[in-house]
């Protein structure tokens, strides 16, 4: 029995032109690549949100006249954000959130309720029914808006906020009762079967035993209302054509084919207004978010 006149080493292996590259280097070529990858891709997500925020703080006519990476301390200004507070601005804010405030209470509480009773009740065709429910996942809101705008010129809901706000609760109730049904199922019955036991009533066994331990998905609900409403064009553009009456975005886009605004400071300033608050839910409220995703099996 023949000796290899060679051993070779755990830590390396041989490629197809003879050369030896160590395990130690295939991982940093492998880290180096993964970090790469995740710092262009941050770079080209991040870029616009950097480009709006300094454009925003930057005079309007540097913005249109100079071009800069970076902004200098001559070019610095707040007047930007004076036009919150001018012309059609605050009431295209407050109709905004007016509608995001009633999407996140229609959507929380009845996704707590359908969620609840699709855990505890039996009743045929309940997997049907839940398959059913995402089917409203298939229809794009241009799809839904037009017949909706034909339906709320009918019974006086259009340019009613409250006829927004059931568009919009359409369209985030699927998931929400989704997310909820299957998190109220990881929550223990016989936690309720001691309420009942102690004489408490099925409503009141609901709201002081199962409500309380649903705060997570309570929490992700809202915030996925959050940003459907928040966010929403197609749907207030369609449905809310007054321009008293209508949200942030449509209304800004009226402004601006109407040229009520050229200055792309003002237009930055106003667009970092919308962009900061679902940041910040988000990072404050992350923790809860993630544990309200979490789909655990019993």
């Amino acid at each position: 029995m023949s000796t290899p006149t060679e051993t070779e080493t755990p830590s390396e292996t041989e490629t197809e032109g003879g050369t030896r590259l160590s395990y130690e280097t295939r991982d940093r070529l492998y880290h180096l690549a993964l970090y790469g990858s995740a710092a262009l891709f941050s770079a080209v997500i991040l870029f616009p949100i950097y480009w709006m925020v300094q454009n925003a703080f930057t005079d309007s006519q540097t913005v249109i006249t100079e071009f800069s990476w970076l902004p200098s301390p001559e070019t610095v200004t707040l007047d930007n954000f004076s036009v919150l507070a001018a012309g059609a601005v605050p009431r295209y804010v407050i109709n905004t959130i007016v509608v995001t405030a009633g999407t996140i209470v229609v959507v929380v509480g009845v996704s707590l309720v359908a969620g609840y009773g699709m855990a505890r009740f039996r009743f045929r065709y309940k997997e049907s029914f839940a398959q059913f429910l995402l089917l409203g996942y298939m229809f794009s809101p241009i799809v839904l808006g037009l017949p909706l705008y034909l339906i709320w010129s009918e019974i006086g809901l259009l340019n009613a906020q409250i006829g927004l706000v059931i568009a919009l609760s359409s369209i985030s109730m699927p998931f929400a009762v989704w997310l909820m049904w299957k998190y109220i199922q990881t929550i223990p019955e016989s936690m309720e079967e001691s309420a009942w036991i102690a004489g408490a009533s099925r409503w009141r066994t609901f709201w002081d035993v199962v409500v309380p331990q649903t705060k997570p998905a309570i929490v992700a609900c809202a915030l996925f209302a959050f940003a459907i409403a928040w966010n929403d064009f197609t749907f207030a553009q369609i449905l809310l054509p007054s321009q008293e009456s209508t949200t942030f975005a449509p209304g800004i886009m009226r402004l601006i084919d109407q040229g009520g605004y050229t200055s792309w400071g003002d237009i930055m300033a106003v667009s970092l207004l919308m962009t900061v608050p679902p940041l910040l839910f988000a990072y404050f409220l992350q923790e809860y978010l993630l544990k309200g995703f979490e789909v655990r099996t019993r």
